[in-house]
């Protein structure tokens, strides 16, 4: 079996608008595993409705969730991140270490509503970029104006900003406008991740054996593995003098 890195979900229990008790967190465990996927980036919302955990509290939900990975198989692996909804205090949020980063590193993932206008992401992303991060653009099919005029999306990537994409908009289960944006994308070798932005165990599970055997198939397999494993799998390389988590 193929092994992947979901480097966007919402698994932390009780926390946002995801898994909300530890039992659906375990249900979604298995549900990934059987996917294939070892290694998960647990990606909490931080966002003024859908949920803005304290980060200690967030780290502490991560050491039960790792538990309940390690129950499964021990070298199941869940990492901590944040999708981080962009407004203008976040560029000092994340200094202050108020906001999670990826796994601890200068990398963040930032979303935006869907409706708001290129020159408010740009800006937003520009802001993020020059407090010194590297930024990941969350479900960049999502958006409107992105969707609308493709260039817009290349000028976003040309500015060093690195695209996420879900897995239900590759098999097009987000709608066939989408499928067809991810597909461009993918085309011009233009999509950094993937992540299933799994969110329960129904119709938002933690699934991406269908979308990676789609990419293999269309794209070939070293490319399925750098968008399904090694982009995501850099951020978890340990560095030595930080502990991991």
């Amino acid at each position: 079996m193929e092994r992947y890195i979901d480097m966007h979900c919402h698994i932390l229990p009780g926390v946002d608008d995801g898994a909300a008790s530890m039992e659906e967190t375990e249900k979604m465990l298995r549900i990934a595993y059987d996917e294939g996927i070892r290694c998960m980036i647990a990606t909490p919302h931080y966002h003024p409705r859908r949920g803005h955990g304290h980060p200690d509290i967030l780290r502490k939900k991560l050491t039960l969730v790792r538990k309940a990975a390690q129950n499964i198989d021990e070298k199941f692996r869940i990492y901590l991140g944040a999708e981080i909804y962009f407004g203008q205090d976040v560029p000092e949020k994340l200094r202050q270490g108020e906001i999670l980063t990826m796994n601890r590193r200068n990398q963040v993932m930032v979303e935006f509503s869907p409706a708001d206008s290129f020159n408010y992401i740009k800006q937003g992303l520009q802001q993020i970029q020059m407090a010194g991060y590297e930024v990941i653009l969350a479900h960049a099919e999502r958006y409107f104006c992105l969707v609308d005029k493709f260039e817009l999306v290349e000028h976003i990537w040309n500015m060093g900003v690195n695209i996420q994409i879900n897995t239900g908009s590759i098999t097009g289960d987000s709608g066939r406008k989408a499928r067809q944006f991810v597909k461009d994308l993918m085309d011009q070798d233009m999509v950094f991740g993937v992540g299933s932005d799994a969110h329960n165990t129904e119709n938002r599970a933690p699934r991406m054996g269908k979308a990676a055997a789609y990419v293999k198939k269309k794209y070939g397999e070293a490319y399925m593995k750098k968008i399904f494993f090694n982009n995501s799998a850099a951020m978890l390389r340990k560095i030595k003098s930080e502990s991991e988590g």
